[in-house]
């Protein structure tokens, strides 16, 4: 099985929304995350040049209480080897409540817009002359690209989205070459399992997998994790023909932090020290106003 070439994240359950824009507003409260991660470290090419796969990822998204509806925009930095991506996706859903208001369904759509840059002076060819790649300098192309994505939860019991993306297949011409955008799906679940009596600090053990498909190729992610009292939480990950990972974080007042690292079991493992990935988000909640149902009360005549 290749290498997943989408960005890829250990600790993806901290913010759905790169992946889903039906996720965006989930949570009632503007959040805004930053995850960094380096893939592979120590990962060269035969020139001695570092080409580990580096990804930045900064998302802010809110709900719209008034409108049904949850915001929110990605913005992604990833650089894999000498080619190097930088975009920005713009996320809108229409959430539908349930009457008990923990339950909701988001139907979201995004927009996204990635520039896309090689820098083929610094490639070094098995088979020089290439029509195709015969550019010295960095060439770059603007790709534009559409999402959609599903979402169910329940809040603190149960989540499942399933999303698209890159549904257009846009291209732009780098170079040379024409660079078509590979078209994904994903499929994410998630499950609360409360261990404590009512009135406790609540001790939770939550089991999430996240499945990653071009049609072609699947990826499958699945992990485990334990959470104390909405604050601390630790966990195990694993991805099938890829990584083993350790993670662990903590919450203190809508401050979070995460990190994690991923020991490759594939043949990767050769020429890398692993993966590590740390996250940092801020959440502000907010409530939707209170609506009064009626005025009939002799101290309003």
């Amino acid at each position: 099985m290749p290498a997943f070439t989408q960005i890829q994240l250990t600790q993806y359950f901290l913010d759905g929304t790169i992946y889903n824009p039906a996720f965006a507003g989930s949570q009632e409260a503007i959040c805004t995350n930053v995850f960094a991660r380096e893939q592979w470290i120590g990962l060269t090419d035969v020139n001695g040049n570092n080409i580990s796969p580096q990804s930045v990822v900064f998302n802010i998204h809110a709900p719209l209480f008034a409108l049904h509806s949850g915001i929110g925009m990605n913005v992604i930095y990833d650089k894999v080897g000498f080619q190097t991506t930088l975009g920005a996706k713009f996320n809108y859903n229409y959430r539908f409540t349930f009457r008990n208001e923990n339950k909701s369904l988001a139907v979201g759509i995004a927009g996204s817009f990635l520039s896309k840059s090689i820098d083929f002076s610094k490639l070094t060819f098995e088979q020089p002359g290439d029509p195709l790649l015969l550019s010295t300098k960095k060439e770059s192309g603007v790709i534009p690209g559409i999402d959609l994505g599903i979402e169910y939860q329940q809040l603190k019991k149960f989540y499942i989205g399933i999303s698209g993306t890159n549904l257009t297949e846009s291209s732009a011409n780098i170079g040379s070459i024409k660079y078509t955008q590979q078209r994904y799906f994903y499929a994410t679940s998630g499950y609360y399992f409360n261990l404590t009596a009512k009135g406790k600090k609540p001790l939770y053990i939550i089991p999430s997998f996240l499945v990653k498909s071009d049609l072609n190729n699947m990826q499958l992610d699945v992990n485990g994790r334990i959470e104390y009292n909405n604050t601390y939480w630790t966990g195990l990950s694993w991805r099938y023909q890829d990584a083993a990972a350790l993670m662990a974080g903590v919450n203190l007042k809508g401050l979070r932090i995460g990190a994690s690292y991923d020991l490759t079991t594939s043949n990767l493992s050769k020429v890398s020290n692993g993966s590590v990935e740390l996250f940092l988000g801020y959440c502000y909640t907010i409530h939707p106003k209170v609506k009064l149902n009626s005025l009939y009360n002799t101290r309003y005549l």
